[in-house]
């Protein structure tokens, strides 16, 4: 019996193993060092970036089947921009507990990472409202530019109008009173969901009520909504 569990751990570990090795090979098959070289010139901090864009991402996930364990693995990878983008892309949301999604965001190294999470992995969690409650109430920039950015991704879907009144008072009060990451999202945030029907009438009740905005912003703002619908 032991024995059987061995050879099936080191069966599984052995394939693990090779999906990452034909992983990295598809990295330097697609690489763009001109993107990389862009990158690097602009800040980006990474210690090996392959310059791959989005759509080759997904080509390169289109390859892969999605696994938990490969998906942790390439987030261990931490010094490799490719990994970290990567391994949203291949988690199943099947197997992604809350546990992960808060130790993933705990250790998220940029924006850059946090955009791929949300779009790719956050924002297909029954439990993604409770994340983005919890996410821009944080003390961390970072923590809350990936709340207002989960937010953003859960615009497409029926939204609770109470979740989304919450939400969008606290994205006021970062948007307009502070310069930051943090309110980059906040803004972008409220900006996208005044654009849909769905949801504008909810975020700009709550920007008329708002004391944190001036008398021209506020109208900017409630007339932006008025145009788009």
């Amino acid at each position: 019996m032991q024995a059987s569990v061995c050879i099936l751990f080191y069966s599984i570990f052995a394939n693990v193993m090779q999906q990452l090795k034909d992983i990295k090979r598809l990295y330097r098959l697609y690489m763009n060092g001109i993107v990389s070289q862009s990158m690097r010139n602009k800040g980006a901090e990474y210690r090996v970036n392959f310059g791959l864009t989005m759509p080759l991402l997904r080509r390169i996930a289109e390859q892969v089947s999605p696994s938990a364990e490969v998906a942790e693995m390439l987030w261990q990878d931490r010094g490799v921009r490719e990994s970290l983008l990567l391994a949203p892309m291949l988690y199943p949301t099947s197997d992604c507990t809350r546990e992960v999604a808060l130790r993933w965001c705990e250790e998220m190294p940029n924006t850059e990472v946090a955009d791929f999470c949300c779009k790719f992995l956050f924002s297909q969690l029954s439990f993604a409202p409770q994340l983005v409650v919890e996410w821009v109430e944080a003390e961390s920039e970072l923590l809350q530019y990936t709340g207002f950015r989960l937010a953003y991704s859960l615009l497409v879907s029926d939204v609770d109008a109470e979740w989304l009144h919450g939400v969008a008072t606290k994205a006021v009060d970062v948007a307009y009173s502070a310069s930051s990451v943090a309110a980059s999202s906040a803004r972008r945030m409220l900006t996208e969901s005044m654009l849909q029907p769905a949801t504008g009438r909810v975020v700009v009740d709550v920007v008329r009520q708002s004391s944190l905005i001036d008398e021209q912003w506020r109208e900017s703002i409630v007339s932006l909504y008025d145009d788009a619908i």
